[in-house]
């Protein structure tokens, strides 16, 4: 991966980022498009909160640059040319965002794909939580969703489609292998998939994506969409019937099982993951 990091140590070296205001990410976003204009917010500069800042870019340069993916066995398995298919990506330590962007995912113009985190708004993290871990988390997570679209032809079109059904088996597909392979930030042998609480889980959300599997309503289809990828973490219904759906397969065919879904592709992958 490429680190880009210049807005970060311009920051920290106490120099003025304003210059920075014009770059892509401010204004070409689709936060910035739906908002109208740049979202450049200029950062707090006191002393405190540069001294929060180098602490979150120690901890996450230092990620990225020995990135080592949770489950990488499984990585291995399912993407065996992962380190050379990653080269070009390019992670942006940037400080500028209006808060809840902490890490946001975008494609420049040139179609490479761009890692953001924010490093002020990552602050609030301090204290919470291990930065070096949340960042390898958040890296595992959002790197596997572009694997997956480099390697299943049709993956983004259909999550991007107006085929609503076919959005729901690539919601479902592209979700469920990412949050299955950087879950609770733990290998797959680490978690305890049949849980009461993930079965309760895995019950609630199968139940929702057999209704939306049948929805006709394009306004309701439109809603159920949204709460699919939306929301609390457990209430994403395609994202956690995804994840658990393949958690069962593993607990029953182990690794294979899951290459063998990969390679099966989307289509109709929410129907397999609702039990119908």
């Amino acid at each position: 991966m490429i680190i880009n990091e210049e807005m970060a140590v311009t920051y920290l070296d106490r120099l003025d980022v304003s210059r920075y205001c014009k770059e892509w990410y401010f204004s070409e976003t689709e936060t910035a498009k739906i908002v109208g204009e740049s979202i450049f917010t200029s950062p707090n500069t006191d002393d405190e909160t540069r001294k929060k800042v180098r602490s979150v870019y120690d901890a996450i340069h230092a990620t990225v640059r020995i990135f080592q993916p949770l489950n990488v066995r499984l990585w291995n398995l399912l993407f065996p040319d992962w380190k050379k298919e990653l080269e070009n990506v390019s992670v942006d330590l940037i400080v500028g965002f209006p808060e809840p962007n902490d890490a946001t995912v975008e494609y420049d113009a040139d179609g490479r794909c761009h890692i953001i985190f924010d490093l002020v708004c990552w602050t609030k993290y301090i204290g919470y939580c291990d930065m070096a871990q949340l960042a390898r988390n958040l890296l595992s997570h959002e790197l596997c969703h572009v694997l997956l679209h480099s390697h299943l032809a049709g993956l983004t079109e259909a999550l991007e489609g107006a085929d609503y059904q076919k959005r729901l088996d690539a919601i479902t597909f592209d979700e469920g292998f990412a949050h299955l392979l950087s879950y609770d930030a733990k290998d797959i042998d680490m978690v305890d998939w049949q849980s009461k609480e993930l079965l309760t889980v895995f019950g609630q959300s199968r139940e929702k994506l057999k209704s939306a599997l049948a929805e006709q309503d394009t306004t309701k289809q439109g809603q159920f969409i949204y709460e699919a990828l939306y929301g609390n973490y457990y209430d994403k219904f395609a994202c956690m019937c995804g994840m658990l759906y393949l958690a069962a397969l593993w607990l029953e065919g182990g690794d294979i099982a899951i290459k063998t879904a990969l390679n099966e592709g989307y289509m109709d992958f929410a129907g397999k993951a609702a039990g119908q």
